[in-house]
């Protein structure tokens, strides 16, 4: 069974629009207000999966569009981030390639400090995780006293040499995992995993469903955050 992360409620105001569609034609996402600042400090670590199963023109985001999305993200929660509790690093697969370091979201200079670091890195497109993994584990025990959350973007083709050696660190993160599945199966060993919180996405989405997902990941220890919402021909749909 799949548990969220995004603490429930939701209000009639503080959500923005993603993509401007007019609901009677095409459904539109709206991200939900990202909240309060959370009490304790927290660490968002966002890993790319950049192989050619993904970005090849038949792949699961062949335009970089998930890029994209996670600026518009990340911009909405930096807007009302206010202290330095609040870090984002991003990563890649292909590690050390891309990787932006640790940024406070309210660092002035966040959206240049990360925009490198949300496009393709150019590298081998690799689909082993364990490097990028390995990273992600040093970034959280380098952050203690932070509540930590992994955030991985893959379509979870992975080419690892002990694909069970993968889950079996996912199982063990000092944090929260959550796993943002980009058209592929939610890999079954992290189905039951307690630190793990599970997003499919798949081609027929809306724009906006990736934004959405991470806004997840970065509003989950936030206080009084809302659901980001689905517009479509018959109405409002919350996002769990």
């Amino acid at each position: 069974m799949t548990t969220y992360i995004q603490p429930s409620g939701i209000l009639p105001g503080g959500v923005i629009a993603v993509r401007d569609f007019p609901p009677e034609r095409e459904p539109w996402i709206e991200l939900g207000w990202p909240g309060l600042e959370p009490k304790h400090p927290c660490l968002v670590i966002v890993n790319f999966d950049d192989s050619g199963s993904v970005t090849a023109p038949q792949g699961n985001d062949p335009v970089g569009n998930r890029f994209e999305e996670a600026r518009r993200a990340i911009k909405l929660v930096a807007d009302w981030t206010f202290s330095s509790r609040s870090k984002l690093a991003v990563l890649h697969f292909d590690h050390p390639l891309g990787a932006s370091g640790v940024v406070a979201l309210n660092d002035r200079h966040v959206q240049r400090t990360l925009d490198p670091s949300l496009r393709n890195p150019g590298g081998w497109g690799t689909s082993d995780l364990l490097p990028s993994l390995a990273q992600m584990e040093r970034l959280a025990t380098a952050h203690a006293g932070h509540d930590v959350i992994g955030t991985i973007v893959s379509d979870f083709e992975l080419t690892d040499a002990d694909p069970s050696e993968v889950f079996s660190r996912l199982r063990a993160f000092p944090g929260l995992i959550h796993v943002v599945v980009l058209g592929g199966q939610v890999p079954p060993d992290l189905v039951d995993a307690d630190n793990v919180t599970t997003t499919p996405l798949s081609p027929g989405d809306p724009p906006g469903a990736f934004a959405a997902a991470l806004h997840r990941s970065l509003t989950a220890t936030r206080r009084a955050a809302r659901h980001s919402l689905l517009h479509g021909p018959h109405g409002k749909q919350v996002l769990p």
